[in-house]
């Protein structure tokens, strides 16, 4: 049955992506679709009415004076090969993974908002059966009201999050079922500047029909202030307060409950072919009985030299602390939250926490529709007394087995084509080389992927 089911989504996608070439040459010349589809904003096509295309209609349907209702949705299919899973020889696999998401815009009168989005993700011949980062198989994936008040706003409902460069509140994104949060938060908005209070639910991915629901188990508030400097060109400050509240945690002292706190602040912009973004951030708290005090640096930088390629090398490196004694009751493992999949590129094996990492990169361009990313990726643990995580910030593997640093470095590639704004192709290839500390926890077997995927938006 889902082998199929896998045909017939299949079948749909290619229909569908024959569908929207019939109609490219005609479509209007509006901004490219946003990851969030909920920033996207079309109400400027009221002034092109009548419609050009068969997609202005889609993006803006007239309900009234002021009204209007906007749909679209994403479908993205991948492919990957996988050699050597968990570092254990013969450990390979293949699998087809599809994602199908659908959202409508309701825009009532100038002030008053719904937005719905519906999602379902398989993976099709992958070990193991279902599993929440890969399957749902329907599921209301966000739906909130919007009202606003002046210059501020107010969500409230299911919706998906994101936060400065997604270290510790992201879509993820690279996963094949996004995440979303259950709550409120009010932003206010000011030419330079933004602020975000927010209290929300994290909602947890079940494979079913219609069976995500509300709970309480973790949760999040905090305060998110961005600030654009006034006279400085591509100048930005962040500066933020997030508190979480987990009932199951796992690090390698154990399992209890946690009440985390985390204030950050994050440097970015660009200054002509220079772009850099630096972060710090610090985290006290509660884990059972004990205290937490934890903390992260990061930076990166990137320069774009000239010449037809548009050749930017880059570099990235992070210290993210991890546990001093997993015998006593105090902890200095640093949690991500919930951070991007792929924290440190494409490729996520290791997970943000008791970490450093030095990243050099390359990214070349040809032409306006091909990319070319090249990276090199090495990791060592920051204590010899805390293990290795997941991307999710569950333990991976505990550390009292090897008094080794050294885990081992990726290598990788990514060449992606955007022939317009409804399509993009990539190809990827990445291998990750055992260092000691894996050589003597594991089987020892590197791992490689290769993965190709075709996305469509509209």
């Amino acid at each position: 049955m889902k082998k199929l089911l896998g045909t017939c989504l299949l079948l749909l996608t290619a229909w569908t992506l024959l569908r929207a070439q019939d109609s490219l040459s005609s479509a209007p010349d509006f901004p490219p679709f946003r990851l969030v589809r909920s920033e996207e904003d079309f109400s400027f096509l009221k002034k092109l009415l009548p419609p050009g295309s068969r997609w202005e209609e889609l993006k803006y349907l007239p309900l009234g004076e002021n009204s209007y209702l906007s749909l679209g949705g994403d479908v993205r299919s991948e492919f990957q090969v996988l050699q050597n899973e968990n570092w254990e020889n013969g450990n390979d696999d293949a699998a087809l993974f599809q994602r199908f998401m659908l959202h409508s815009d309701w825009h009532v009168g100038k002030n008053l908002r719904l937005f719905g989005q519906l999602k379902s993700g398989h993976a099709f011949g992958r070990n193991g059966g279902p599993f929440f980062l890969n399957d749902d198989d329907l599921d209301l994936h966000q739906l909130f009201v919007g009202l606003k008040l002046g210059n501020s706003t107010l969500e409230i409902g299911r919706q998906e999050l994101r936060y400065g460069s997604q270290r510790l509140i992201s879509l993820r994104e690279g996963t094949n079922v996004r995440q979303s949060f259950d709550g409120a938060r009010w932003i206010w908005r000011q030419p330079n500047l933004r602020l975000d209070l927010l209290f929300y639910a994290y909602n947890p991915q079940q494979v079913g029909v219609f069976d995500n629901k509300i709970n309480t188990d973790q949760l999040l508030w905090g305060a998110y202030w961005v600030w654009d400097l006034p006279g400085a060109d591509g100048l930005h400050f962040d500066s933020y307060y997030l508190g979480v509240h987990n009932e199951h945690p796992r690090f390698e002292q154990g399992s209890l409950q946690e009440t985390r706190h985390s204030a950050g602040m994050r440097h970015w912009g660009e200054t002509g072919p220079l772009s850099y973004n630096n972060e710090a951030v610090v985290q006290w708290g509660k884990f059972g009985s004990g205290n937490i005090r934890a903390w992260t640096l990061s930076t990166e930088m990137n320069y774009r030299l000239p010449g037809n390629w548009q050749p930017t090398p880059g570099l990235k490196a992070e210290i993210i602390s991890g546990d001093r004694d997993p015998g006593d009751a105090n902890l200095q493992t640093f949690n991500a939250l919930y951070p991007r999949g792929g924290y440190f590129g494409l490729l996520a094996l290791i997970g943000p926490a008791n970490l450093m990492d030095v990243h050099p990169s390359l990214a070349l361009t040809f032409g306006k529709k091909w990319n070319l990313n090249l990276d090199w990726d090495f990791f060592w643990r920051h204590r010899l007394t805390d293990g290795i995580y997941l991307p999710s910030g569950r333990l991976n593997l505990a550390g009292n087995g090897s008094g080794e640093r050294f885990i081992g470095h990726q290598p990788g590639a990514q060449l992606a084509f955007v022939p317009n704004r409804f399509l993009e192709a990539e190809a990827s290839y990445f291998y990750f080389f055992t260092g000691e500390f894996l050589d003597d926890l594991t089987p020892g077997a590197n791992f490689s992927q290769i993965g190709v995927s075709l996305s469509f938006k509209f």
